[in-house]
Formats: structure tokens, C-alpha cells, sequence
């Protein structure tokens, strides 16, 4: 019969090593978002908090949200009036 000591050490080993998997996965997610980010961030008003909403949008590079129309910025969340008159006045499209 297991002790209670041996049974504890156990269970606090599976612990480590699946707390250890779960962290790793984050690592993992957390690289790819930076990657992502890393360019459309070179964009005023864009940071690492909004890239997200970008990227699923289809809007991967900075060339395409440049390239995107005000209509088209606007149906993004996060993304207001303010931040389409900011990206075009950076880029002297007004």
C-alpha cells in the first residue's frame, strides 16, 4: 500500500509536469501573436492590445490596412473615426 507521503509527491509531480505543458502552450501562443504584431505595430495607433482584432480581420500587413478604405477600417473593432483620420494624416491621405 502507498503511503500518504509517497502519494502526495505523486500527485504533486503530475502537477508540475501538466503545469508545465499548459505554460508551454502559452509560451508558444504568446510567440505567435508577438510575431504578428511585430509589423502591423510599425503603425501608429496600432498597438500590441489591437493587433489581434487586425490580423483576424484579414489585415495582416501594414501595406493592407494602408491600402484599406475608411469603410473598411471602420468595420474592425476597436477601430474608430479617430484612428482612420490619425493613419491617414501620418500618411498624408486626408
Amino acid at each position: 500500500m502507498i503511503s500518504k507521503k509517497m502519494l502526495i509527491k505523486k500527485i504533486l509531480l503530475n502537477t508540475k509536469r501538466n503545469l508545465f505543458n499548459v505554460l508551454s502552450i502559452f509560451k508558444q501562443q504568446k510567440g505567435e501573436l508577438s510575431d504578428r504584431c511585430e509589423n502591423l505595430t510599425s503603425i501608429p495607433g496600432i498597438g500590441t492590445k489591437n493587433c489581434n482584432n487586425f490580423y483576424e480581420a484579414g489585415y495582416m500587413t501594414p501595406e493592407s490596412i494602408i491600402s484599406a478604405s475608411d469603410e473598411e477600417l471602420l468595420t474592425i473593432p476597436g477601430v474608430g473615426i479617430s484612428f482612420v483620420k490619425k493613419l491617414r494624416k501620418t500618411l498624408g491621405r486626408i
